[in-house]
């Protein structure tokens, strides 16, 4: 099995992060009974905190 290692995410990983960030919030609508918006769409909001807010690490 290869070696695995975390890391904080930078600027460049974000679009991995953002889709990583949608199947995980897909699985878990399901459970926690929060559908995606009319749109389709799922909430992001904690990404956008994650990159852009002091405190936060993505």
């Amino acid at each position: 099995m290869p070696d695995v290692s975390v890391r904080p995410a930078t600027a460049g990983d974000r679009p991995v992060v953002e889709r990583l960030w949608l199947m995980f919030r897909h699985d878990l609508s399901g459970f926690r009974g929060v559908p995606p918006n009319p749109d389709g769409a799922l909430r992001a909001d904690r990404i956008e905190a994650a990159f852009a807010r002091d405190g936060w690490a993505p």
